[in-house]
């Protein structure tokens, strides 16, 4: 009997070792950065007139672990965000400006190469990340507007820990912080501006599978 536990025990510590693939799903929340975006106007408007604000989002990560402290990971992340402008109506004398915002859906893949503090089969192995990503932000829904979509490229990097359940099962808690393009082209007030930079930070939960 006690030999049969002792087997079943290194076939299990064998299986653990021997797990090099995840899957994990998640969610949690994206800060974007607040950076202003430029006007809907080509005269008369604000560089701050239009700014993003991240809310929830969920995705999922695949994990290629590879012998000894490294891994490779790819994901995706469907979150929601808020598009916050100002819109400008003129009479010929006097000119209104009023608040106005859409929902926008932000589709984010990335891959990430992974650097683990502990190696494989330990319970806790935290891990530092960095990598690329691409963000598409959908278009703005205003009728007098045709924003549009836009695709934008940036890097990421961060860290993040997970926990070994039991041999098949994990948990994992993860923050990105990521480097891109501005979207949606707009107008700044110095008609030879462009571009720029959006922040954002992802602070997400995860649950996973390893075999």
């Amino acid at each position: 009997m006690l030999r049969a536990a002792v087997a079943v025990g290194v076939v299990i510590c064998g299986a653990a070792q021997a797990q090099r693939y995840e899957v994990s799903a998640l969610a949690g929340m994206l800060r974007l950065g607040g950076a202003p975006l430029g006007s809907l106007y080509e005269t008369g408007g604000k560089d701050d007139d239009s700014r993003l604000r991240g809310r929830s989002g969920y995705g999922v990560r695949l994990t290629l672990n590879t012998r000894g402290y490294f891994g490779h990971e790819v994901g995706y992340i469907y979150s929601r965000a808020t598009f916050q402008t100002k819109l400008r109506t003129t009479d010929g004398k006097t000119t209104t400006v009023t608040s106005a915002e859409a929902k926008v859906i932000v589709r984010q893949v990335f891959y990430d190469f992974l650097m683990y503090s502990m190696p494989a089969g330990e319970r806790f192995r935290p891990f530092i990340a960095a990598g690329a990503q691409a963000h598409q932000y959908g278009a703005p829904a205003f009728a007098d507007y045709d924003i549009g979509r836009s695709r934008n490229y940036g890097v990421n990097y961060g860290g993040g820990l997970k926990i070994r359940l039991f041999p098949h099962a994990l948990l994992r808690f993860d923050v990105r912080h990521s480097i891109g393009g501005k979207p949606y082209n707009l107008t700044y007030e110095d008609v030879t501006k462009t571009g720029g930079m959006l922040r954002q930070l992802e602070a997400s939960f995860g649950v996973g599978i390893s075999f």
